[in-house]
């Protein structure tokens, strides 16, 4: 969960064996549930995408089981526009054992790659999924498929707010696990309707905290990629999430004025390049007393939208892309 190759958060799920018990005595009802967990929130067109679906008892005595129907055939999967999805080939991975009761906090279950039967799965869009059958369901899980970062595209953000829009050129080649990172994240949605959480005029804008405070960050951590580029008016730089490494993470900060001492202490991984006056306009807002500068009135980063195109056969010298 806190490393660059660990986009997002690991879910483990142990399969447990039942046992033989005497039949159950007026067993309570809605003890059983179904447990459904992705290993990912989002995943690259074209990746296989396992599903691990449970079914257990969380009563405190025994219950015949009430899941009569195939662990497999029963997955609920919706495309972006909302309309349900029909499987288009039967799943490779074996069902499980279907014990007739469940032990009090025992239950059982097995993996799938869920694209091998939904093979839509495998395109870009963000899809949802749930377990029903016999009257036992699971939560409803919404997963993105986003397309894979391809290192040799060179690639913008533009970033829409209430006050207008401005577009970042991002620094591939200076700090490319951020600039990765970041383009993942924007792509998965992660930014859209965040909060520019400090705004200092004609300073700094400060974004990308998921809980709108200053302190909150994405589920991941990656090392700090330094190098000495000059901070300018217009210049993307990551705020560390803590002190100790790895500890860049999804919060950002605008510079709008030149900052010296900020060289080689920062990750920077872009550049402002259209609509800095709209940067500064959010820099200028009403904002609350020291330390926290946070507007009073929310502005909110509408959606971001990642532009790709091809890199030039040899990037200009002294180009930081």
């Amino acid at each position: 969960m806190r490393r660059i190759s660990a986009v997002v958060v690991m879910l483990a799920l142990g399969v447990l064996a039942t046992r033989a018990a005497a039949p159950p005595v007026n067993p309570p009802s809605g003890s059983v549930r179904a447990v459904m967990e992705l290993k990912q929130q989002f995943y690259y067109v074209g990746e296989p995408m396992t599903v691990r679906v449970a079914i257990s008892n969380d009563g405190a005595s025994d219950v015949a089981n009430p899941v009569k129907s195939p662990l497999f055939g029963s997955f609920i999967v919706a495309d972006p526009q909302g309309k349900r999805l029909a499987p288009q080939a039967k799943p490779q991975a074996q069902e499980p054992s279907r014990p007739a009761k469940l032990t009090p906090n025992e239950f059982y279950g097995a993996a799938v790659d869920l694209s091998q039967m939904y093979p839509q799965l495998r395109s870009k869009g963000k899809y949802s999924i749930r377990w029903s059958a016999d009257g036992v369901s699971s939560d409803e899980i919404v997963v993105t498929v986003i397309p894979k970062f391809d290192p040799s595209k060179d690639y913008t953000a533009r970033v829409e707010t209430e006050l207008g829009g401005f577009v970042i050129e991002l620094f591939k080649r200076r700090a490319p696990i951020a600039v990765k990172t970041f383009v993942d994240l924007a792509n998965a949605g992660f930014y859209d309707g965040l909060v520019f959480h400090e705004a200092r005029a004609d300073q700094i804008v400060g974004g990308g905290d998921p809980t709108g405070t200053g302190g909150g960050q994405a589920p991941i951590l990656y090392p700090a990629e330094l190098a000495a580029i000059p901070i300018v008016a217009g210049s993307v730089v990551m705020k560390p999430a803590g002190l100790a490494p790895p500890a860049n993470s999804s919060q950002f900060v605008i510079s709008l004025r030149p900052e010296p001492g900020w060289i080689g202490q920062f990750t920077v991984i872009g550049q402002v390049i259209d609509g800095l006056d709209i940067v500064r306009k959010i820099s200028n807002v009403p904002t609350s007393d020291r330390p926290k500068y946070r507007p009073l009135k929310d502005i909110h980063t509408i959606r971001v939208t990642i532009q790709e195109e091809m890199s030039p056969a040899s990037p200009p010298t002294g180009s930081n892309l």
